[in-house]
């Protein structure tokens, strides 16, 4: 009974502290909520909270898809403080809409990367960033089966639809050299990072029930955090440098054929992975990135990476992949001693050999 008093003064001392950090939080939410219903209200928008739009809305916030409202000039934003409430209010509506399809994985922290400027530093980045053929195809493969505001998807592969990412950055990997790993078990997804595959399913057994019956994939196929877990952890296929909130920080240690993932803080303050990205170009100023699935679905080739914003609820997740080494006939061309490897590549295999399923969907596939 004698710690009772000093546990009751710690608690009247500490309540307020509590309560206004309840009182903060909620008014935070209530601005950045005012200030979106103003966007929606000016752009004429027919979109209203609590419906699939909002929440549409809410990811191509996060996806930079709305620069008048996020943008470093916008007139609904005059500050990085309410950006930043703006971020946070569209990463917990998003917190919501990705549950049923990123399956609830735990993911261990990651450490922020800081741009380094040394002699050794820049020695590695240009080792990693050598374009390879194998890069070059994974670049290419990216760019044949995408269409900036369409769709383009190959049929050798299932189509999910609005959560097309990771599924269409595997597909780059694989036309970049690396092999699947192990098979199905029977019907659809098979939630494992050690394996790395898609299969058609074309006579699936009848206990199997359901959209995308017709195949067979592992969740590190399909989902962000499992598709990392298996390149950079369960193998030595890629670099996790860790997070940036600063573009110029991953043009420094990413190039062309490199992943970018995003990812959002849930309620309890873990970040989630929820959306992966292939860097296809880069000039002097930007790193620019392709991918499936933006808030309408639809494709975007050579985004700049520094259009989609960052902040205390949203961050870039920086991953080199080590594409497989290609050993190619040294050609000595006739009549100098000019030597060339590259002159006569045969062209990228892809799509790749796969019996298409015609009856490829469009919805959402199922949390793992």
């Amino acid at each position: 009974m004698k710690f009772a008093k000093p546990a009751l003064f710690l608690f009247i001392a500490i309540m307020p502290l509590l309560v206004q950090s309840v009182f903060a939080q909620e008014n935070k939410k209530i601005w950045a909520e005012q200030i979106i219903l103003s966007y929606i209200e000016a752009k004429g928008l027919d979109i209203h909270p609590s419906t699939e739009e909002y929440a549409n809305l809410m990811k191509g916030i996060l996806l930079g898809e709305h620069p008048d409202l996020t943008g470093k000039d916008s007139i609904f934003v005059t500050s990085d403080l309410e950006r930043d409430y703006v971020i946070d209010y569209a990463a917990a509506l998003m917190n919501l809409e990705a549950e049923k399809y990123l399956g609830g994985f735990e993911e261990p922290d990651v450490k922020e990367v800081k741009q380094v400027i040394s002699e050794r530093g820049q020695e590695s980045r240009t080792a990693f960033s050598s374009l390879t053929s194998n890069r070059s195809n994974a670049i290419d493969y990216a760019y044949t089966w995408s269409i900036s505001g369409g769709t383009s998807r190959n049929p050798a592969y299932p189509d999910f639809g609005a959560d097309d990412c990771t599924n269409f950055i595997s597909q780059a990997m694989h036309a970049g050299g690396f092999a699947k790993s192990g098979s199905g078990d029977g019907c659809k997804h098979e939630d494992t990072s050690t394996k790395w595959y898609v299969n058609a399913n074309p006579s699936p057994p009848l206990w199997c029930i359901g959209d995308f019956r017709n195949w067979e994939w592992s969740t590190s196929w399909s989902v962000p955090w499992p598709f990392r877990n298996y390149f950079a952890y369960q193998n030595s296929f890629a670099i996790e440098h860790g997070w940036t909130l600063d573009a110029s920080v991953a043009k420094y240690y990413l190039s062309p054929g490199d992943v970018v993932q995003l990812q959002y803080k849930d309620g309890s303050g873990n970040w989630i992975s929820y959306h992966t990205m292939i860097a296809t170009m880069e000039d002097d100023n930007e790193l620019y990135v392709t991918y499936h699935s933006n808030a309408g679905g639809l494709d975007e080739v050579d985004k700049p990476l520094s259009s989609i914003p960052t902040g205390s609820s949203q961050r870039y997740v920086l991953v080199t992949i080590l594409y497989p080494m290609v050993y190619l006939p040294i050609v000595i061309n006739s009549g100098s001693n000019a030597v060339t490897q590259l002159d006569n590549l045969p062209p990228n295999p892809y799509p790749e050999p796969m019996q298409p399923n015609q009856s490829t969907l469009s919805t959402p596939y199922p949390a793992p």
